[in-house]
Parts: structure tokens; C-alpha cells; sequence
């Protein structure tokens, strides 16, 4: 495995390594609720996430911990997915409920 998290601009804040498993998805590995796991996303999700936890002010670990414990099935990859989803989606409903839309 390769640490990936310089070369995609994410700090390793608890990641332990990354891979490249296709040209679009980052395969990280990441401890979680005290066990090492994976996570593969597309690179626009690690952005988002990063993005995500930045806003909100914890680590990405702390973000990742909390959407896992969280989840109510499905792999952690596809959570986090659908967490950076619903945050986009309940930003995009405030804003058009502020304009009014």
C-alpha cells in the first residue's frame, strides 16, 4: 500500500494507508471504533468528505467513525457516500429555501 494522502491533498489524520484500485477510486485504510478498515470512494467523495469535516471541525476519522456508527447497513464505503449525498442535498434545500425556490 501506498500513503496516497499528500498526493490527493488529504491529511492522513488517522488514515493509515491508501491504494489506487481503479484511476477514479482511492482505496483508504482507516481505524475505526478501534479496527482497521477500507474504504474505497472516488476522489471527488474524499474531497467532499474532507470538506465535510473541515466545516464541521473533527477529523476525518472522527467523521468516518461517526457516519459508521451510524449506518443502518451496506458497506462503509457506501455510506459515506450517501452521507456526503444527504449534506449536499440538505445544503442545496437550504439554500433554495432561502431563495425562496
Amino acid at each position: 500500500m501506498t500513503d496516497l494522502g499528500a498526493a490527493a491533498g488529504l491529511p492522513d489524520a488517522g488514515f493509515v494507508g491508501g491504494e489506487v484500485s481503479s484511476p477514479d477510486i482511492v482505496k483508504r485504510s482507516i481505524v475505526v471504533a478501534g479496527h482497521k478498515t477500507s474504504v474505497s470512494l472516488e476522489d471527488a467523495f474524499w474531497h467532499a468528505l474532507k470538506d465535510i469535516a473541515r466545516e464541521r471541525g473533527q477529523s476525518l476519522r472522527s467523521l468516518v467513525a461517526e457516519i459508521d456508527a451510524g449506518r443502518k447497513g451496506g458497506n462503509l464505503s457506501s455510506a459515506v457516500r450517501l452521507h456526503v449525498l444527504d449534506h449536499y442535498r440538505r445544503r442545496a434545500g437550504a439554500a433554495a429555501s432561502v431563495a425562496g425556490v
